[in-house]
């Protein structure tokens, strides 16, 4: 196996007047999609929610976090 070295600088946050949050909800694909579509086969989907924290003003991510569906 290879590996890659990767740096990064984080940006100095200032203060956040404002903050956005939403989410939203992601299909996995899966090898159950395949056979789905080919032999008509009903079963349960899996879906993840993705909860984000923006800075209205940079952009910025301020918090990212992945939950099952059945989180609200």
């Amino acid at each position: 196996a290879k590996s890659v070295n990767v740096s990064f600088k984080t940006p100095t946050r200032g203060e956040i007047a404002h903050l956005v949050i939403d989410s939203t909800g992601l299909k996995v694909f899966g090898e159950g999609e395949c056979k789905v579509k080919k032999h008509g086969q009903e079963r349960r989907r899996i879906w993840r929610k993705l909860h984000l924290a923006v800075d209205s003003n940079t952009h910025e991510i301020i918090c990212a976090d992945l939950s099952l569906n059945n989180v609200t």
